[in-house]
Formats: structure tokens, C-alpha cells, sequence
């Protein structure tokens, strides 16, 4: 220590803490909130199960309870159900569903869910024996199991499990919380946001590609976007893939707030950088990516008919695409927008260098431009 200030390394080990604290507490928050959705999820299951058994066909003799009760012990079913899919969802390695066919992953995931089953039907069982004031023997309870009624709750809960993994699936397809949003009709009226965009291209894609063929190419491509779940832990949206070009998107708070936008180019880096071994055996190429970014005003509205998808339309996305086109022409590996770099500008993380006013492509007046590097420990 010199004049009460901390070592470098030492203050870069009280920086690697605190990121890791940060880390632990959102991944913690990820878990309960995939424990609530879940909860809610099963004990809507769970009460639409009962009413049918209540007033459809009654398929066994229940036990004679009151609302409260089985509200109750759905309730119990629910917290247990939200506490186990949630460890599963957490557990199961995340790479299995990316890297193989929708199918084949949900037959996986249904396969663990119908053992999972078993367990909630004689948890389920039991908290109905508990409530029954008739003296039933545990026998009479789970002779439940080995009937047609328990495969029709297999059945059923195979449906619902199918829901979710079909509403997943959508929200991936729409980008993540846009499903809702489509319900709710929020784009169905084109409306203005501010929003942050990055154009992230692979460097060099002629020759990779001319040098490994285009299915090998394409191989390569879809390994380098599953990477990019490096970017997701910055609250990254992916709003397009076209070609070996994807278009990254936040909300400008969600992009500004430290400088989100900027760590998730970086950690992406960092995440090729730490595969490279990967890349060099199975393609001969470490790829490398570009991007250029920009903050603005612009326009979202739901788009087509036989085909719906959620567009932007403006200038802020436009000039992001032009900012990026400017790395190659001036060897940068990431350009960002003035109006971009005074809101990110403070953070210390980065060496932030002005490039001048540059007459992008299409626009009538010059745009000054930013590098930006990481600054070294």
C-alpha cells in the first residue's frame, strides 16, 4: 500500500470479487425467477386438473376435501414442481438442447419430466391421504399409480409440458418477452423507443469462407452464434441473424447501465479467445468479429402476414450499420457512435479514442466515431 492507495493487483482482485458477487446474486435471481414462473405455471396445471377431475369425469374416489384444501396441496405441488423444474432447467447442460434438434431435446427433457412425475403424483398422493379424514390405507392411495387414471395424468402433464417447451420456443424465435408483448398487441401500432444496436460481423468471411467451403462455413457460423450466449448475461436481445452478421439490440437503459453494450462485444471476444483451440482443430480459423454501435430514437412495429416478425425501422439502426462497415477500413475491431460515447464515456474499463467526423454512406452530414479498447490490468 503507498499513500493509502490499494496495489494494482490488489485492486484488481477486489474488482474480480465484487464482478463475482455481481455474477452469483443475478444467477441466484435467475433461479427464483425460473422457481416462480414454474410455480405459477404447474399450479394453473394442477387447478385445471382438479376442476376437470371435479366436474368432468370423476375417474377415482377422491377424498372428500374442501377448496382451501385443495387449493393448499396444488399450492404444496406447485412449489415443489417450480423447485424441481427449475434445478433441472439449471442442471441440465444448456449446450445439449442448443447444439441438436428441437425433438430430440424435448424428448430428452420428457423423459426426465415423466420421472419427475412419479415423484409429484406420490408426493401429491400423500398430501391427499394427510388431508383425508376417511381412514384410507396408503395401499387403496397408491394403487392410483399403477392405474389408467395415472396415465392419463401423464398424459396430461406430457401437455403441459409440451406448452412450455412450445412457448419457449416462440419467445426465442420472437426474441425473449416480445411473445407477450405480440399478445398484448404493443406493436401492432408502430411506436417510437430508444434503443442501443450492434452490428457484429465476422472478419474476413470471403476468404474463410472460399478457404472451408460454404457447409463447412456454415457449421462454423452456427458455432460462433451459439457462443454468443456470452452476451446474454448483458441483457443482450438478438434482433436478426443475416448471414455471418448478427444484429445485436438493447433497451438504452439496459444497453448504457455499465456499459452493458460494450462488456458484451468484450466477453463474446473472450469467449472465441477461449474456444480458439476448437475453432483451429475443426476449422483451421480462429474467427474474429467486428461491430459498430449506436444509440437513438427509433420506430418498432409487428411486420407481415404470412411471416411476423418485429422490425425497426430508423436512422439510429441505419448508422450503426454504417459505423460498423467503417472497422475494416480502419482496422478497429469496434466503432461506437458520438451520442453513444457520451453516455458510456466514464467508464474507466475502456480507452475510448476519437476517429474523427467520417461521411458515412447515405448520410447527409459526418458522424464522429469512437474506438474503443479494454484498458490492460
Amino acid at each position: 500500500m503507498i499513500f493509502g492507495k490499494a496495489e494494482p493487483t490488489e485492486l484488481s482482485c477486489t474488482l474480480a470479487r465484487m464482478l463475482m458477487d455481481q455474477i452469483l446474486l443475478l444467477k441466484v435471481y435467475q433461479y427464483f425467477k425460473k422457481v416462480s414462473i414454474h410455480f405459477v405455471v404447474w399450479f394453473l396445471a394442477f387447478i385445471f386438473w382438479g376442476l376437470m377431475r371435479q366436474f368432468g369425469h370423476e375417474l377415482v374416489d377422491g377424498p372428500d376435501l374442501g377448496i382451501g384444501e385443495l387449493v393448499l396441496i396444488y399450492a404444496m405441488l406447485a412449489v415443489c414442481a417450480g423447485i424441481v423444474f427449475a434445478s433441472v432447467d439449471v442442471l441440465l447442460p444448456t449446450n445439449f438442447s442448443k447444439r441438436t434438434s428441437f425433438g430430440k431435446a424435448v424428448l430428452f427433457r420428457t423423459a426426465i419430466y415423466f420421472v419427475i412425475f412419479i415423484f409429484l403424483v406420490v408426493l401429491g398422493i400423500s398430501a391427499f391421504t394427510f388431508f383425508d379424514e376417511k381412514e384410507l390405507s396408503l395401499h387403496e392411495r397408491y394403487r392410483f399409480i399403477y392405474s389408467k387414471e395415472m396415465l392419463l395424468l401423464l398424459f396430461y402433464c406430457s401437455l403441459v409440458v409440451f406448452h412450455i417447451h412450445f412457448v419457449r420456443e416462440l419467445d426465442r424465435k420472437f426474441g425473449k418477452g416480445n411473445l407477450l408483448k405480440m399478445l398484448l398487441g404493443s406493436f401492432h401500432k408502430p411506436k417510437e423507443e430508444d434503443r442501443v444496436f450492434m452490428f457484429l460481423d465476422l472478419k474476413s468471411s470471403t476468404s474463410i469462407a472460399e478457404k472451408l467451403g460454404h457447409l463447412k462455413y456454415s457449421q462454423m457460423i452456427q458455432d460462433c452464434f451459439l457462443d454468443l450466449e456470452a452476451v446474454f448475461e448483458y441483457k443482450a436481445e438478438v434482433y436478426q441473424y443475416v448471414g455471418d452478421e448478427v444484429v445485436l439490440t438493447w433497451t438504452k437503459e439496459s444497453g448504457v447501465a455499465a456499459s452493458n453494450c460494450l462488456s458484451a462485444f468484450f466477453n463474446y471476444r473472450k469467449r472465441l479467445k477461449e474456444r480458439s483451440n476448437y475453432y483451429k482443430a475443426r476449422y483451421d480459423v480462429i474467427p474474429q468479429f467486428k461491430a459498430g454501435l449506436n444509440v437513438g430514437q427509433i420506430v418498432v412495429a409487428e411486420v407481415g402476414e404470412k411471416k411476423r416478425e418485429i422490425a425497426y425501422h430508423g436512422d439510429t439502426i441505419n448508422t450503426a450499420a454504417r459505423i460498423q462497415s467503417e472497422c475494416g477500413t480502419r482496422g478497429e475491431e469496434i466503432l461506437i457512435s458520438r451520442a453513444l460515447f457520451e453516455l458510456v464515456s466514464q467508464d474507466d474499463r475502456y480507452d475510448f479514442k476519437s476517429k474523427g467526423e467520417v461521411q458515412l454512406k447515405g448520410k447527409l452530414l459526418k458522424t464522429e466515431i469512437y474506438s474503443v479498447k479494454e484498458k490492460e490490468d
